[in-house]
């Protein structure tokens, strides 16, 4: 792309690869996996992981998969997106997450029976099964029960609910009763900001200067540090960047981005983040 040749760089530091590799995981992220660790490790049966739109849920729970898998071949962790999810597609949608191989239930309560011996199989053989379901705030009041249902078997697995904040006033009182910890991914102050940078430009073997101090201080306001945000008007500023011939991202560049695209920023432009774009490399 010819963006990339002006700023002589072989490929975005902001919309580099899906392979997971070389993510991002300063600050907040830290404590976050650290605590998703102990429901691992002490079996714990159900946390949640909450954040607001764009802040990297999905990409979160993506990260903590692999880095529990490089650990241990005696667990088994499957994200299932729930979004937009009744109460008859949920049994269907975590038996596919759970095991691709096996044929969709011709009903709901196939679908469960289904699940429950794949979990007891699990179990049998001394596998702890980690079932992540994301997107629960885009579901319906039936799917909530069909999770019910999944909860009300016994056999010795661990659940993590992904929602944001905004939708926790609309979960079932059953699940806030059971809930033994929060795990919260909150928006990046600036050192965040800063420190990801640093680290999506060393990446790509880019020059750290290539956004000046004010430049990345202005897209933390802008972005109200959401990396979503914060990945989206940084990519636009390279490509406005290069068609104004400029050698460096100021915060001036930053404002003239946002002024000329303060429709698409957050709403038209790609979801980098949530579709694991933004950091990995």
């Amino acid at each position: 792309m010819s963006y990339l040749r002006h700023w002589k760089l072989s490929r975005s530091p902001f919309l580099v690869g899906t392979s997971g590799r070389g993510v991002f995981a300063g600050g907040t992220i830290e404590e976050a996996l650290a605590r998703c660790e102990v429901l691992v490790s002490q079996e714990k049966r159900l946390r949640l992981v909450i954040g607001p739109s764009g802040v990297g849920k999905t990409t979160f729970l993506k990260h903590f998969c692999r880095t529990r898998l490089s650990r241990s071949s005696r667990e088994n962790l499957a994200i299932i997106d729930l979004r937009c999810a009744d109460g008859d597609s949920v049994p269907s949608r975590i038996l596919q997450g759970l095991a691709p191989g096996l044929n969709s239930p011709e009903s709901r309560q196939g679908g469960w029976s289904k699940i429950d011996d794949y979990l007891f199989s699990e179990f049998a053989i001394g596998h702890r099964t980690v079932l992540m379901l994301d997107n629960l705030h885009d579901v319906s009041d039936d799917a909530f029960h069909a999770i019910s249902q999944l909860w009300s078997m016994k056999n010795r697995w661990s659940m993590l609910l992904s929602l944001d904040d905004e939708s926790m006033v609309n979960l079932p009182r059953w699940i806030l009763d059971q809930c033994e910890l929060r795990i919260d991914l909150p928006n990046w102050d600036l050192g965040q900001t800063a420190d990801y940078f640093d680290f999506a430009l060393n990446q790509v073997g880019s020059d750290e200067n290539l956004f000046n101090g004010q430049a990345i201080t202005r897209i933390q306001e802008l972005s109200e540090g959401i990396p979503r945000k914060i990945a989206q008007i940084s990519e636009l500023a390279l490509v406005a960047g290069s068609v104004r011939k400029q050698q460096i991202v100021t915060s001036e560049l930053i404002d003239q981005v946002c002024d000329e695209f303060t429709v698409s920023v957050g709403a038209r432009i790609p979801s980098i983040w949530d579709n694991e774009r933004l950091n990995a490399g």
